[in-house]
């Protein structure tokens, strides 16, 4: 009986020491174009892209002038005007912050693609196939694939 609860207890250790976590990967490209600069940071759990940041800075000189001096309510209108020049509409997993940096506009927004919803993800960000499962390693090479097509590629972490 002994041998059988000492054999159960390594049994139980073992199957504890056997399980791992999740790989946790996070990677960013970014680029520039025409002084805006853009970057996407994908963070991923076994090569599956759960959360997407994407952030643009947008030249004052672009939007008119010193970002910084624009008011609360003049700065959530720009920031509107950005998202639907972008088609983007905040909803259920989808966030969107914009805030002054230094003299340009900063718009940063979150995609968390667990709870956002496919339909929405497809027709916004013209995603394909099941935005559930997004691999990062497909991901990365369309991202490279589209940046040297640019021409204007200029990180890739």
């Amino acid at each position: 009986m002994k041998k059988f609860l000492a054999f159960a207890c390594a049994a139980v250790l073992l199957a504890g020491c056997g399980s791992s976590e999740p790989k946790k990967e996070t990677k960013t490209c970014s680029m520039e174009e025409a002084g805006m600069k853009m970057s996407i940071k994908m963070d991923a759990e076994d090569d599956v892209i759960k959360k997407m940041e994407m952030s643009y800075v947008f030249p004052g000189s672009m939007l008119g002038g010193d970002v910084s001096k624009l008011k609360e309510d003049d700065l959530k209108t720009m920031g509107d005007a950005v998202l639907s020049q972008l088609g983007i509409k905040e909803g259920e997993g989808i966030a969107a912050v914009f805030k002054a940096d230094g003299k340009d506009l900063k718009a940063t927004i979150n995609i968390d693609l667990t709870k956002a919803d496919t339909d929405i993800l497809k027709k916004q960000f013209k995603m394909e196939g099941n935005t559930k499962n997004i691999k990062l390693s497909e991901q990365l090479k369309v991202e490279k694939q589209t940046a040297l097509h640019v021409n204007k590629f200029h990180d890739y972490k």
